[in-house]
C-alpha cells in the first residue's frame, strides 16, 4: 500500500479540463487498488470542499490551511494548530503598517475572533511589497509566512505541510516509508524535502534545488506509482 499526499492548486487541480479529468480518473484508480490519498492545501476547508464535491474527488485525508487543520475521510477534524492571539495582533500590525488589508480564517470561514484564528491571509497587488512584508513577519513574529500567486499566507510556525504529515503519520500509525508527496509551490518545499516525491514541471524556483523528478501532469506520477 502506498500513501500519496498531493498539493491541490496547479498540481491535482488544473485549468486544462481534459487533463484535470484524467488526473481524477488516475487518482480513483490509485485508490481502488488499496492505496491512500491525502490532499494537502493552503486553502480553507470550505473553499476546497466546494471543489471536491463538484468534481467528485476522493480522499482518505484532507489537510487544509497549510497544515493547520487535518481531517479524516468523513471530514472529522483530528488536529488543529491555532495562531496564538498575541501573534495575530503582531501580524495585523505589520499588515497595517504596510497598508495591506488582511483577514483571519478559522479553518472554515473568515472570523473576527483572534482566539479562533489558524491563518491570516491578505491579497496583494505588489509582489515586491508582499515579499518585504513576509520578510518582516519572519523577523518580528513567530510565524510561517510565504507569498503565493495571489496571497500572503501566515500560519503558526508550529505547523507546515511537512509537520502536518508527520503528525498524521503518528496519529494514524502510518508508515513513513510508504509516503509519497507531490507539489509545485514554495509551501510544498518542506514536505518535498522530507519525503519521497516529485515536482510539477512548472514549479517555484526554490524547489529546483530539490533532487526530485519532474512531471508535467499529476496523472503521470500516479501512473508511475501504480506501476512500480
Amino acid at each position: 500500500m502506498k500513501f500519496l499526499a498531493s498539493d491541490f492548486d496547479n498540481t491535482l487541480y488544473i485549468k486544462d479540463g481534459e487533463k484535470f479529468t484524467k488526473n481524477i480518473m488516475s487518482l480513483k484508480d490509485f485508490i481502488s487498488r488499496g492505496n491512500m490519498f491525502c490532499i494537502i492545501t493552503g486553502r480553507s476547508y470550505t473553499s476546497i470542499k466546494i471543489l471536491l464535491e463538484k468534481y467528485n474527488i476522493p480522499y482518505t485525508y484532507l489537510i487544509c490551511e497549510d497544515g493547520a487543520k487535518v481531517f479524516n475521510s468523513v471530514d472529522y477534524c483530528i488536529s488543529s494548530t491555532m495562531l496564538p492571539s498575541q501573534e495575530v495582533a503582531k501580524i495585523k500590525k505589520v499588515f497595517e503598517k504596510n497598508n495591506i488589508e488582511c483577514f483571519l480564517e478559522d479553518g472554515y470561514n473568515i472570523t473576527e475572533n483572534p482566539d479562533d484564528c489558524v491563518k491570516v491571509l491578505a491579497t496583494y497587488q505588489d509582489k515586491n511589497l508582499a515579499n518585504k512584508v513576509v520578510d518582516e513577519l519572519q523577523k518580528t513574529t513567530n510565524t510561517y509566512a510565504y507569498v503565493s500567486s495571489k496571497h500572503i499566507n501566515v500560519t503558526s510556525r508550529a505547523t507546515n505541510k511537512k509537520i502536518a504529515l508527520e503528525e498524521l503519520i503518528s496519529l494514524e500509525n502510518l508508515s513513513k516509508d510508504n509516503m509519497y508527496v507531490i507539489g509545485d509551490d514554495i509551501n510544498d518545499y518542506e514536505m518535498l524535502q522530507e519525503f519521497n516525491g516529485a515536482l510539477m514541471k512548472n514549479h517555484h524556483p526554490k524547489l529546483s534545488s530539490l533532487p526530485k523528478k519532474e512531471y508535467t501532469y499529476f496523472y503521470e506520477y500516479i501512473e508511475e506509482l501504480i506501476n512500480n
